[in-house]
């Protein structure tokens, strides 16, 4: 996706940046915490940020049209490192959500889905929360609608991403009918990552609609995982019940 030789030569002096600050120990303490799905080049994210301020304002990207801007984004995310993933994400992130129509944006994501540029929950983490859930707030219903259609995709990151960015708007209720559709295409799949990314989801609303957050949860409560019962009702009045039956559940199902 690079669009002129210049862009490769872009990309290229930001990852070599990024190579002079990395740290042998950062990489190894981020790839064990991934249980290695992905390769890391050492370098935290504050760092990640600065340089790429850095990178935009010495190169004066912020002349380029959008577009352009935006193929060179994409073309970082859909680097296989880390780091440049964190960098394209935090370059929509910071200079796009606010420029770029959501259908623009929406239409590259799911692109990025398709080519598997997505392969590990934490970069697929970061996409939802600082590009997709800033879309729902700018794009409103038609942007919730367009990225909750992901729950029936064949790729695991973008069903999860159906659910992931809705943390961005638990507290308006005009989006809890979404929300609860979403989650109940989506429960039925023993599948971690999506039992994870419904709970996330559960575990913010229960913090602001507790009411809302508990009718899920008894809705759902045989298909939810006892992980999910775990860590993600635990702001809710019933969470030790919630536990108990689930134990209850697991010892019930193992005497048959």
């Amino acid at each position: 996706m690079i669009f002129d030789p210049r862009a490769a030569g872009l990309i290229a002096d930001l990852q070599g940046r990024l190579d002079a600050v990395a740290e042998p120990g950062t990489k190894a303490w981020f790839e064990n915490y991934l249980k290695h799905a992905i390769g890391y080049r050492g370098v935290k994210t504050p760092v990640v940020t600065r340089i790429v301020a850095e990178w935009r304002r010495e190169h004066g990207l912020e002349r380029l049209p959008d577009d352009d801007q935006l193929v060179l984004a994409r073309s970082l995310i859909e680097e296989r490192l880390a780091e440049d993933k964190f960098a394209g994400i935090l370059y929509m992130q910071k200079y796009l959500v606010r420029r770029l129509q959501p259908d623009r944006l929406l239409a590259v994501a799911e692109g990025l889905f398709a080519e598997g540029a997505f392969f590990d929950w934490s970069t697929s983490d970061w996409f939802s929360v600082r590009v997709l859930g800033p879309l729902i707030r700018r794009g409103g219903t038609g942007a919730a609608e367009r990225i909750a259609g992901w729950r029936r995709a064949d790729d695991l990151w973008q069903r999860r991403a159906a659910i992931v960015p809705f943390r961005a708007v638990v507290r308006d209720e005009s989006y809890h009918p979404l929300i609860e559709t979403t989650v109940a295409a989506l429960v039925g799949e023993r599948e971690r990552f999506i039992q994870t990314g419904v709970g996330w989801v559960v575990s913010d609303l229960a913090k602001v609609h507790a009411s809302v957050a508990a009718a899920l949860v008894e809705r759902h409560f045989d298909d939810l995982s006892a992980e999910v019962i775990r860590r993600h009702t635990r702001y809710l009045p019933e969470h030790e019940r919630y536990k108990e039956r689930k134990r209850m559940q697991r010892a019930e199902v193992e005497r048959e």
